[in-house]
């Protein structure tokens, strides 16, 4: 019993140690970073919560059957906090929704008995597999291939998971389908394959090539960019001035999904870019006629009224 307390604390220090590590840098410049923090800590719930089900399979009590459910429900959902951050957007909504929801599954564990809770944990992990899933359907974010891999993973355990609750609800938990397709066994099997491939997946996009990375042009490209960088994250302030490159180079998807990206801006086959983006932006990003004025094409020189209007944000922004 010593060893499975000690084992028990090791594991609340150290997915506590990356938390904080984490959680005080969400919002601050280095986005590949804080989604290596965020996946480490999706890792190590992971793994804890297999030593969890180890400890309470050998007599560890009802507070390690909670935290073995909790560990696991956590680890899709900061998974889809750290795909939030290479997003660049809900990183706050998911972090406190992954909160929510391990709290909500801690409480169910302790408070009501198998399997009804198991059919909790189960729903938890399809919302958290499947939210995991979505962000990256929708929000597309680079570099495409590692990130496309964890969605494929994350949306087929969710399938996975949602079918454990309609079988057991329809046969039975005690059934042979159950017991062939999602028991103990099939469940860890399932497991442990998404933990490698998504932990190859990670590992691809920390020594793959930068989302931010020059690509060579492609032929009959246009290249439209946010001009005069120095000046515009004088007035705008730096954080903006990067929000907005990343909302061009999605907008530049939404209108042509062979787009690529490029330093300050990104690369597209779209007829008359800077008219089509900057229409886009106002339109499904919010931007202003002052905020597409920044868009210059494949001559990145800005204009001379784009450095009038610029200045006069100037002092503002000092204030």
């Amino acid at each position: 019993m010593g060893l499975s307390l000690g084992l028990l604390g090791v594991c609340i220090v150290v997915a506590a140690a990356m938390l904080f590590l984490a959680m005080p840098r969400v919002g601050t410049p280095g986005p590949l970073t804080l989604f290596l923090r965020f996946a480490a800590v999706s890792g190590v719930a992971a793994v804890g919560s297999s030593a969890m089900y180890f400890i309470y399979g050998s007599g560890g009590g009802l507070l390690t059957l909670s935290f073995g459910d909790v560990s696991m429900v956590s680890a899709p959902a900061l998974l889809t906090v750290a795909v939030c951050v290479l997003a660049r957007r809900g990183v706050r909504r998911a972090a406190v929704a992954a909160l929510m929801l391990a709290t909500v599954v801690g409480i169910v564990s302790v408070v009501i008995p198998l399997p009804a809770s198991l059919a909790v944990k189960a729903l938890g992990l399809t919302a958290a597999c499947a939210a995991c899933t979505v962000v990256v359907v929708r929000s597309r974010p680079q570099p495409a291939g590692p990130l496309r891999l964890i969605a494929t993973v994350t949306g087929v355990y969710a399938v996975f998971s949602a079918a454990r609750v309609i079988v057991a609800g329809v046969a039975g938990w005690d059934s042979p389908l159950y017991a062939a397709a999602f028991s103990f066994g099939p469940t860890t099997l399932m497991g442990g394959l998404a933990v490698v491939l998504i932990g190859a997946a990670v590992v691809r996009v920390r020594f793959g090539p930068r989302p931010d990375a020059p690509r060579a042009r492609r032929s009959g490209g246009s290249v439209v960019v946010v001009g005069d960088w120095d000046l515009a994250a004088a007035a705008f302030g730096p954080h903006r001035v990067r929000q907005l490159v990343d909302d061009l180079r999605r907008a530049a998807r939404d209108l042509d999904p062979t787009a690529t990206d490029v330093p300050r801006g990104v690369e597209t086959h779209a007829s008359d870019p800077v008219a089509a983006l900057s229409a886009r932006l106002r339109k499904a990003y919010g931007w202003t006629v002052e905020d597409t004025i920044l868009l210059v094409g494949d001559d990145p020189q800005p204009s001379p009224s784009l450095k009038h209007r610029l200045g006069r944000r100037l002092p503002a922004a000092r204030d």
